[in-house]
C-alpha cells in the first residue's frame, strides 16, 4: 500500500509541475501581447496628454490680462510705424479672440465675409448659439480683415483651419502673433546680379506738352538718326495731346552719349528737360524677394534713402488698388499744407471752397478735412487730405474726373476714390 501510495503522489507532483509549466508558458506568452498593449495605452495617453498641453495654452490666453501685455508689446518700440498703427498691431497680437484673414479680395465687402464666418464655424460647431464673429475690420490695407470672436469655442474653430474657399478665392486664416510677424519681419531675400544689357534707350522728360512728335523728334534728331521713337499720350481725353515726356533710341551709341549731355536741364520755354538712360550698359538689377527692381542708374537720391526700404513705407507710396475702384468719396490731395489747417478762418475759406465745386457736379453728404491739433501741433498722417462723400456715385466720378489736374492756390490736385467705409468709420489712413 505504501508504494501504491507513493506512485500515486508522484504522478500527482509530475501533474502538478506540468501544470505549472503551462502556466509559466501562456504567462511568457501573454507577457508580450500586455507589453504591447500598455506600449499603445502609453501612447495613446501621450497623445491625449499633448491634446491636453494645446487646450491648456490656448486657455492660458484667455486667462491672461492681454491689455496689460498690449501695453508692453515690443510692437510699441518700433520706430517705423506710425503711432495709432503701433497701438492697434499691439492689440491685435495680445487679444486672445483675435484672428487674421488674408488674401481678402477687393471687391469682397465686410458683411460678406462676417456673415461667411458666422455660418462657417456654427456649421463646423453646432453647439454654438451666439453669433461667434463679435465683429471685424480691415487691417492696415484692404487685403486683410481682423476677426473678433465672441467666445472661446468659436475661436478653437478657426484655430486648426489654414485656407477656406469664399468666392472663388483662397482666404488665409491665422493667428494675429504670426501674421504681423511676417509683415513685419520680412525675410530677407537680396540677390544683386550684374546684367550686361546692350539697350540704349533713353528718356526724355520736361517737355512742354503743345510739342507735336515732329517738334520733339527734330530735338532729338540733332545728335543722330533714331531707330524708336515714341512720345507719351494722354489717353483720357480726345485730344492728341502729350504727357511731357518720350522714350526713344539711336542707331549710334555715340549719338546717345551725345545727347545725354546737350539735352539735360536744356530750357524750352518755362520747363527744363531731364534725360536719362532706361536701362545702362552694365546696370545693377535687384532681386527682391524673387522680383526685379529697378536700377538706381538715372541717379534718383530717393532711391538711396533708407526709409524707402521699409515695406510699410514702399506700400505707402505705391498706387492703392481701392483708389481704382469707384466709391461715393473722393480724397483730395495736395491742396493746402499744414499749416494752412491750423488757422481756423483758412480752415473755414478751404471749406466753403471744396463745397461750392463739388456742389456743381451734385448732392454733398459731407465734407472731412482732418486738423493738426492746435494745443500740441501734433499731426496725424491724413493731415492734409480732404474727403467729400457724395449721396451718389455718378457726381463723385464725374468730380473725381473733372477736378483731377486743377489748380487750387497754384497747386495741383490730385484725386482719387477712397473706400466708403472706412470713410464712415473715421479712418483716414488707407494706402493699399
Amino acid at each position: 500500500m505504501s508504494d501504491g501510495k507513493m506512485e500515486i503522489e508522484i504522478k500527482v507532483e509530475k501533474v502538478e509541475e506540468q501544470d505549472i509549466k503551462e502556466d509559466i508558458d501562456s504567462d511568457e506568452q501573454e507577457k508580450p501581447v500586455a507589453a504591447v498593449i500598455k506600449k499603445k495605452k502609453k501612447k495613446q495617453k501621450k497623445k491625449k496628454k499633448w491634446g491636453e498641453n494645446v487646450k491648456d495654452e490656448v486657455m492660458t490666453d484667455f486667462d491672461d490680462d492681454w491689455e496689460l501685455k498690449a501695453k508692453h508689446s515690443k510692437i510699441l518700440n518700433d520706430p517705423d510705424l506710425p503711432s495709432q498703427i503701433k497701438e492697434k498691431y499691439a492689440i491685435y497680437e495680445n487679444n486672445p479672440y483675435m484672428m487674421i484673414v488674408s488674401q481678402v479680395p477687393l471687391t469682397v465687402q465686410l458683411k460678406e465675409i462676417e456673415e461667411y464666418f458666422n455660418t462657417l464655424i456654427t456649421n463646423i460647431d453646432t453647439k454654438i448659439n451666439e453669433k461667434p464673429i463679435k465683429s471685424i475690420e480691415y487691417g492696415a490695407t484692404k487685403s486683410w480683415v481682423v476677426l473678433e470672436c465672441s467666445s472661446i469655442d468659436a475661436k478653437r474653430t478657426l484655430l486648426p483651419l489654414n485656407q477656406v474657399e469664399f468666392v472663388n478665392h483662397k482666404l488665409k486664416i491665422e493667428r494675429p502673433r504670426k501674421f504681423l510677424e511676417r509683415i513685419l519681419n520680412p525675410v530677407p531675400n537680396e540677390q544683386v546680379t550684374e546684367l550686361k544689357l546692350d539697350d540704349t534707350r533713353l528718356y526724355l522728360g520736361g517737355l512742354p506738352t503743345y510739342l507735336k512728335d515732329d517738334d520733339v523728334l527734330k530735338l532729338i534728331q540733332t545728335f543722330g538718326i533714331t531707330k524708336y521713337f515714341n512720345l507719351v499720350k494722354d489717353t483720357t481725353s480726345n485730344s492728341d495731346i502729350s504727357k511731357g515726356y518720350c522714350f526713344f533710341e539711336y542707331e549710334n551709341p555715340s549719338s546717345t552719349v551725345k545727347a545725354l549731355k546737350a539735352l539735360n536741364n536744356l530750357q524750352i520755354g518755362d520747363k527744363r528737360l531731364k534725360i536719362c538712360k532706361v536701362q545702362g550698359d552694365t546696370a545693377q538689377v535687384k532681386k527682391v524677394n524673387g522680383k526685379e527692381q529697378p536700377s538706381n542708374y538715372a541717379g534718383c537720391f530717393l532711391a538711396s534713402c533708407e526709409l524707402l526700404r521699409i515695406p510699410q513705407i514702399q506700400q505707402m507710396l505705391t498706387i492703392p488698388q481701392q483708389a481704382m475702384i469707384p466709391s461715393k468719396v473722393v480724397q483730395f490731395l495736395n491742396m493746402c499744407s499744414i499749416e494752412d489747417l491750423f488757422e481756423d478762418d483758412v480752415y473755414e475759406e478751404i471749406m466753403e471752397d471744396v463745397r461750392s465745386e463739388c456742389q456743381r457736379y451734385g448732392q454733398v453728404d459731407r465734407i472731412e478735412v482732418p486738423r493738426p491739433d492746435k494745443e500740441t501741433g501734433y499731426c496725424c498722417p491724413a493731415v492734409g487730405k480732404i474727403f467729400v462723400k457724395f449721396y451718389y456715385q455718378i457726381p463723385a466720378k464725374k468730380a473725381k474726373f473733372h477736378l483731377a489736374g486743377r489748380t487750387y492756390n497754384k497747386r495741383t490736385v490730385i484725386t482719387s476714390f477712397y473706400p466708403e467705409e472706412q470713410f464712415d468709420y473715421k479712418d483716414y489712413l488707407i494706402n493699399g
